[in-house]
């Protein structure tokens, strides 16, 4: 028999918002984000730092790339992505996208 996996793939859902990563982190900041989150989200912006596992763009955005696409970079790289809104830190004014893949122009 065939089953389905139940994980959905991100990767081929359609964004419901495509901006740059500014107006991305503003619009949480004034409590107009809530609506994102767990939204597919398309963004514009400057890669800041970058580890092994995860990618920080604009200072404020944590993206955890997804399993099976690694997000090759390096820091001042200007980079079109794709990921899920996961939640954002009012404190630390960080936004973290998961299941984030490179989109190419």
């Amino acid at each position: 028999y065939y089953t389905q996996s139940l994980k959905p793939d991100y990767t081929k859902k359609a964004p419901i918002l495509s901006t740059d990563a500014n107006n991305l982190i503003w619009r949480f900041q004034m409590n107009e984000g809530e609506e994102l989150i767990n939204q597919i989200v398309q963004i514009t912006g400057k890669v800041t730092g970058f580890d092994s596992l995860l990618t920080i763009i604009n200072h404020r955005i944590i993206c955890s790339p997804n399993a099976e696409a690694r997000l090759q970079v390096a820091i001042n790289d200007t980079i079109h992505i794709k990921g899920r809104c996961i939640g954002y830190d009012d404190l630390l004014e960080e936004l973290r996208l998961d299941h984030v893949v490179k989109i190419k122009n």
